[in-house]
């Protein structure tokens, strides 16, 4: 197969976010990174032939979300992050990095996160007597997500 130049699709093994003088959380599953812009419509009437015009502008942005998922480790440092969060500390926001690692541990993609707070914390569906791994899913969300370009 010969290299025609086009970037390749990333994978990634691990995920590892960081932020402001914390420990590094691991996480097995990146859910998905959320930035939207609602369109707004605009209705107006053209002034010569007064015919109606429909148009679709940028309208209200809604605030980038992050969520990940990962076993359970039981250092508590999310959830205590989260309780911040709930009692309206302003500490609680914090900007970090989210990066995606291959198996090897190399940095496919970073994404910079700022103003993050855990604003969800679940822990999932358990079973009494279950050998299954404990999951809890997190959902960061954050003033702006901004992805850093890998330079090759």
């Amino acid at each position: 197969m010969s290299n025609t130049g086009a970037p390749s699709a990333i994978s990634a093994a691990r995920f590892v976010v960081s932020f402001d003088h914390t420990a590094p959380a691991y996480f097995s599953e990146l859910s998905g990174i959320t930035t939207e812009v609602e369109p707004a419509e605009y209705i107006a009437a053209d002034a010569r032939t007064g015919a109606i015009v429909h148009t679709k502008q940028f309208g209200k942005t809604k605030p980038p979300t992050v969520t990940l998922k990962r076993g359970v480790d039981g250092s508590g440092a999310i959830f205590a992050w989260h309780v911040m969060c709930r009692e309206g500390l302003g500490a609680a926001r914090m900007s970090g990095t989210l990066q995606l690692q291959n198996a090897e541990g190399a940095v496919q993609a970073t994404y910079t996160m700022f103003g993050a707070w855990p604003s969800k914390i679940e822990v999932g569906n358990l079973k009494a007597g279950a050998s299954e791994i404990v999951l809890e899913t997190v959902t960061f969300t954050c003033e702006r997500v901004e992805m850093i370009p890998l330079v090759s």
